[in-house]
């Protein structure tokens, strides 16, 4: 059962209040329509007569104040009296009549003689009242407190006949009662308990909550949808949720027809031509102004400014600048559904010409378009630019919309193809596995090779984000057999997309390396050609361990325009990206994909701004930012989520990976195990490159859980993937060093020394500062003794002032332990204090406190979470430092303290050296 009063307690109780009250009371209660008023009159007028009230009422009519000539007044809108109340009814026509006349009549006359019974009077509509009503009722409001009657209006909108005689009216009514929508939460907990079980709830509310916020909180939309979901789920009980929840959206559509069948009785009711321009305007939808909206309907211009004006006074109709929009949407809806779709095109038509012939743009013009015929001239160039121009603004969905709709006219084939390459790349921004079918279609069609060649580029993109290596593969192959004969160098851009997918496959892998080798930069004729090659040579550089300086020079290269260039979706250039991290510039890897989130960002482009994003992430974490990277990392996973690629695929991988790496950094190993786990990382890995980084990492976390066999065996596992594909290079992953130190733990220092060896000996002819200093780190772990601290220094040198700060704490941490254990205790001191240092700086808590143990067996005691910044400074030497910034001469910091000057002198050479200024006046800046 659903309430008459749905949300309306409150102004229920505040009229019941009035109607009580000793000596009568003027009330006028005001809302929009659909608002409640005539409910709360009826609710009243019963609760009355339950305590003993004589009730009359009325409701005016907007032809009362139209009436042909020589029709009798209906005197105050055919007043009727609720049951037996002659008495009562002949005291209010008394009252109505000025109450001048002596009674004449007997039923008057013992009205009179008999104890006062109270009288409500209720008139409904109190704007459509005609001048006689309106003057019999001001003549009854002014017998308010002298008589015991009490009169209750509600007035909505609409125009009076007899606006000074309304306003005489209104000035008696001393109580005013605004009805206001309905506010969610209101609907949220009566609908509840009105849809009854909690299990009924959950499939109701998927349908129901956008149509309630579309109500806007009228009542009436509200009471309507609440009561067809109410009998819909009295007959679907039982059902599963998927069952019911259909069951319910088929059950709502046909509630549009019966609330435009309202709505348009209701705007007859407003004005002669409210109904057809509320009609033209639902049809159009959105904000129109007045011109646009006369010329779709055929109308004159002040015919629909007179009607807009009544819209407005009915409160239907929202003002934005100039232009207009119906309100609330559901009502928009419901108006909109009785246009039929012959009207609808032709209203969109009149009106895209008129735009058209003003010299509108594209994006102004398309959405008219769209709902127009076909055919139109001119068409699909309009809405091409309003596609271009919603992509460039950051709305993929919209530029579909008006992709699909140019599909509609008559395109050649070279057209059609662009088309659906622009589909499928607006998808990739909101819905990757959706971009599929669309780039797939284009591919099928006889297009320029520069086109096929671009489609092929961005499926490419889309499947090799899915995991879909094989389909990717098929597809590239097919497409580069058919450009191969009309255009070369279109084929060969193609080909380094297949190259690296073909990665993917331990048999691809093995096929296509010969290819990989053989190519060389000049094999690409054009500037476009030669950016994406380098970008590959690079990768392949960094994977083979070939020349660190020219893995570098091809990166810069590849990544001239960026790593996400407009009009060339490679997958090669954030390939590049990491290869400059592997040959030891992490700085630079940092630098383009921090350009290439704020470009991505900028033009709204989800799927590389999620790669550029995880690429940071990786940069970050590799120059030992962890809470950075961790930032960058979920940001990343959550716009992969909203495109519609799983962090259990490819790109999403990466991130994964990244972020575990973080939280096994930080010495959160459960938490990176969990993510693992999640992700479905924790069994059997896919052969492709990008499950190569995840294994690494699982290593890290079983190590950190001291589940060594289970982490040698991923190291060697890795080894054995890097091996097949001819990817020794030890810049990209150093599994050999990782799985040397388990060796080393397990008890078998000859295979540990073995690997450490061989990692060393690349790493060398790699020529990568931080990969030698973590060959050098294994290799001296595995010696230990005086050759192994002499591996370690050599190490500290290499890494020192290197952008892989967790490496440079890392290798400190082991110089000092191993340091503090061969008799260094200054050396190890120096190292042990860095390490903290630096560990704090980077978020690494397990080095810090693996240095922070090596001090204590020094017979230290850190005071202080780190040894330079201002986290170093002692309680004391920080007030003493905040004295001298404040310009306090030592003789007044130490008069002030009472401590000696000698002690303030001390106190701030130790400040000096650990905020690293050298003297007093760079205090303040190093202090905030």
């Amino acid at each position: 059962m659903i309430p008459t009063l749905l949300g309306r307690e409150r102004e229920r109780d505040t009229l019941y209040e009035l109607l009580v009250r000793p000596g009568g009371a003027s009330v006028l209660l005001r809302g929009g329509f659909g608002s409640g008023k005539s409910g709360l009159l009826t609710d009243l007028g019963e609760r009355a007569r339950a305590a003993g009230f004589a009730v009359l009422s009325a409701c005016c009519e907007p032809a009362a104040g139209h009436r042909p000539e020589g029709t009798p007044p209906r005197t105050m809108c055919s007043l009727v009296p609720d049951g037996g109340a002659e008495p009562a009814t002949a005291l209010v026509r008394w009252l109505a009549a000025g109450a001048t006349a002596p009674p004449t009549d007997e039923t008057l006359a013992a009205a009179r003689s008999a104890p006062a019974q109270r009288v409500l009077v209720l008139v409904d509509d109190l704007q459509w009242a005609d001048a006689a009503s309106l003057r019999e009722l001001r003549n009854i409001a002014r017998a308010v407190g002298s008589h015991p009657v009490t009169v209750v209006c509600s007035m909505g909108p609409g125009e009076s006949v007899d606006e000074p005689a309304l306003g005489a009216v209104l000035r008696l009514l001393d109580h005013h009662v605004q009805l206001s929508p309905l506010d969610e939460s209101t609907v949220a907990r009566q609908g509840a308990g009105i849809l009854g079980t909690s299990e009924n709830n959950g499939a109701a509310a998927e349908v129901l909550s956008p149509l309630l916020t579309a109500a806007a909180g009228n009542q009436y939309l509200i009471r309507t949808l609440l009561a067809a979901v109410h009998g819909r789920l009295r007959g679907e009980d039982g059902q599963p949720d998927s069952t019911r929840s259909s069951a319910l959206a088929a059950a709502l559509k046909p509630l549009l027809a019966d609330i435009g069948v309202v709505v348009r009785a209701a705007l007859r009711r407003i004005g002669p031509d409210a109904e057809r321009v509320a009609a033209v305007l639902a049809s159009l939808g959105g904000a129109q102004p007045p011109e646009l909206i006369a010329h779709a309907g055929a109308m004159d211009r002040h015919t629909v400014e007179d009607a807009l004006h009544a819209l407005a006074q009915a409160e239907l109709l929202q003002h934005a600048g100039v232009r207009v929009r119906l309100h609330p949407p559901l009502l928009v809806a419901g108006l909109a559904q009785g246009v039929s779709p012959t009207c609808r095109k032709e209203h969109h038509a009149r009106v895209a010409r008129l735009l058209l012939s003003w010299g509108a743009s594209a994006e102004q013009v398309a959405p008219h378009l769209v709902h127009g015929p076909t055919g139109m001239e001119g068409a699909p160039a309009v809405l091409r630019r309003a596609a271009q121009a919603a992509l460039d603004r950051g709305a993929p969905d919209e530029a579909v919309i008006y992709l699909r709709r140019t599909l509609s006219e008559a395109l050649d084939e070279q057209e059609r193809n662009e088309v659906l390459t622009l589909i499928g790349a607006a998808r990739l921004d909101s819905d990757v596995p959706a971009a599929v079918p669309e780039l797939r279609s284009s591919l099928r069609l006889d297009a320029a090779p520069s086109a096929l060649a671009h489609s092929a580029r961005s499926l490419t993109g889309a499947l090799f984000a899915m995991d879909r290596y094989g389909e990717a593969l098929t597809m590239l192959e097919g497409t580069i057999q058919r450009l191969r004969a009309v255009d070369a160098q279109s084929a060969l851009r193609l080909e380094l997309d297949y190259l690296l997918v073909s990665l993917g496959e331990a048999a691809s892998a093995v096929r296509t390396r010969p290819r990989l080798l053989e190519l060389r930069l000049q094999d690409a004729e054009d500037a476009a050609g030669r950016r994406a090659l380098a970008a590959l040579l690079s990768f392949r550089g960094a994977a083979l361990g070939e020349g660190a300086d020219d893995v570098v020079a091809w990166a810069r290269l590849g990544l001239s325009r960026g790593m996400a260039p407009m009009g060339d979706e490679s997958i090669v250039y954030p390939c590049a990206a990491l290869a400059l991290g592997a040959a030891g510039r992490p700085d630079l890897t940092f630098e383009y994909a921090d350009a290439a989130v704020a470009e991505t960002q900028a033009r709204a482009s989800a799927l590389p701004y999620a790669q550029a994003l995880s690429t940071r992430a990786n940069a970050h974490c590799r120059r030992g930012a962890f809470t950075d990277a961790q930032t960058d990392a979920k940001h990343a996973l959550a716009v992969f989520r909203e495109i519609g690629v799983d962090r259990r695929e490819s790109h999403s991988v990466f991130t994964v990976a990244t972020l575990a790496e973080v939280f096994i950094r930080q010495g959160q190993a459960q938490d990176a195990e969990a993510l693992l786990d999640d992700s479905d990382l924790a069994g059997p890995l896919r052969f492709h490159t990008i499950y190569d980084y995840p294994l690494l990492v699982r290593g890290w976390v079983h190590a950190a859980q001291n589940r060594l066999e289970r982490a040698l065996a991923d190291f060697l596992h890795l080894g054995e993937r890097l091996t097949a594909r001819g990817m020794p290079g030890p810049g990209l992953y150093p599994w050999r060093s990782e799985a040397a130190l388990v060796h080393l733990l397990l008890g078998d220092r000859e295979s540990a020394l073995a690997l450490a060896d061989q990692e060393l000996r690349l790493a060398r002819a790699w020529g990568v500062a931080e990969m030698t200093a973590v060959a050098l780190r294994g290799r001296a772990l595995v010696v230990g003794g005086q050759e192994g601290l002499e591996l370690l220094d050599e190490a500290a040198l290499l890494i020192g002032g290197n952008p892989a700060r967790f490496r440079h704490a890392q290798i400190q941490a082991d110089r000092g332990t191993l340091a503090v254990r061969y008799g260094r205790p200054e050396d190890a001191r120096a190292a042990l204090q860095e390490a903290v240092s630096v560990a704090h700086d980077c978020g690494a808590e397990p080095i810090a406190a693996q240095a922070r143990a090596g001090l204590r067996e020094l017979g230290d005691r850190p005071r202080t979470p780190t040894f330079r910044g201002r986290e170093a400074l002692t309680p004391a030497q920080r007030q003493v430092a905040e004295l001298a910034a404040q310009g306090m001469t030592n003789a007044e910091i130490a008069a002030h303290l009472f401590v000696g000057l000698r002690t303030v002198e001390m106190h701030l050479s130790k400040v000096y050296a650990k905020l690293n200024v050298s003297g007093r006046h760079g205090l303040e800046q190093a202090l905030r």
